[in-house]
């Protein structure tokens, strides 16, 4: 834009000059016209304006000399070659530094070297903004923001030790920023937010990790056996305690067998004594009862003689009948 007004105010203004030194019979309108772009491009070239973009603001400079009169966002009038509008961003500025593992890197609580990407958002105070230019200047906050967070990060890193690292990665990034905040609350910055990110370590460590990783899965596979081998056994344990059992329910209920058997020939034996005696009993019975039958048979057929007894001879005869006594 620039480059076309100088053009145009060269055309023009030549234009103009050669009609003062030797007059034609050029239109009116046309001078006219030559003369208003001859003025515009001037007014390019000298440029008594400027334009704040929105989420800006411009610091008004008068021969070099900073102003307390802010420009807000909009067309801006100034003195040509006089004043100076400079544009100061609104907006949060993002600044990032990568801390690389060495020297210069975090020291953790176990003594390791860290590493890390971090990234800075903050930006200025709209009510200091001639207090931030005046005092220190875009690049020395810029610097301080940078020392000020790398500091932070470090102290907090040194309350930690490196295997903690990623699982309390979170509270370590809460932490630094809130330090942040705190160192620079007297600087007419704002903090707005922190990001912490890709944290690494020495290869020195590396090499620990896998080692110590080597070793937990061999102490990992030993404690595998271990716990396979209590298993066997206890497994072991307790087949022979489930055969003992087993064998001693067997010989119990063979015994309560053997004990019911017993029982049941007692009960058997005790069963036929008691048959037999009343068995014999009947007989008994029987018998009187037969001696009875007969004692009445012999009462009914005896005519009252009397039969001497002689069981070695022959019987005597007797003619008489027997007298009562």
């Amino acid at each position: 834009m620039l480059m076309i007004a100088v053009i145009a105010l060269l055309i023009c203004g030549g234009y103009l000059i050669a009609l003062k030194v030797k007059p034609t019979t050029v239109p009116g309108h046309f001078r006219k016209a030559a003369t208003i772009i001859f003025f515009v491009a001037i007014g390019f070239i000298v440029k008594p304006f400027d334009i704040v973009p929105t989420g800006n603001k411009g610091l008004l400079f008068t021969f070099g000399s900073i102003s307390n009169n802010i420009k807000e966002p909009g067309l801006v009038f100034r003195l040509p070659f006089i004043q100076e509008i400079k544009l100061i961003t609104l907006r949060p500025i993002q600044l990032d530094y990568r801390v690389d593992v060495g020297p210069s890197g975090a020291i953790t609580k176990d003594n390791q070297t860290i590493g890390a990407t971090i990234v800075f958002f903050y930006k200025y105070n709209e009510n200091s903004l001639v207090e931030m230019y005046t005092k220190y200047g875009e690049e020395k906050i810029k610097s301080i923001v940078t020392k000020t967070g790398l500091e932070s990060f470090k102290m907090d890193i040194g309350n930690y030790d490196i295997f903690s690292l990623p699982v309390r990665q979170e509270e370590i990034r809460r932490n630094t920023l809130a330090m942040v905040r705190e160192k620079m609350a007297s600087y007419p910055v704002e903090i707005t937010e922190l990001k912490i990110t890709n944290y690494d370590w020495s290869d020195e460590f590396d090499r620990q990790i896998s080692e110590t990783m080597h070793r937990a899965q061999q102490v990992k596979q030993k404690e595998q056996e271990l716990l396979i081998t209590e298993q066997e056994a206890r497994k072991k344990v307790k087949t022979a305690e489930a055969d003992k059992q087993a064998l001693i329910t067997t010989a119990e209920g063979e015994k309560a067998a053997a004990q019911l058997r017993a029982d049941a020939k007692a009960l058997e034996g005790d069963g036929i004594r008691k048959y037999n005696e009343a068995v014999q009993k009947n007989m008994q019975l029987e018998i009187q009862i037969r001696k009875l039958e007969i004692e009445k048979i012999k009462a009914e057929k005896w005519n009252g003689q009397y039969v001497p007894t002689n069981n070695y001879g022959p019987i005597p005869l007797s003619t008489g009948k027997i007298q009562p006594e």
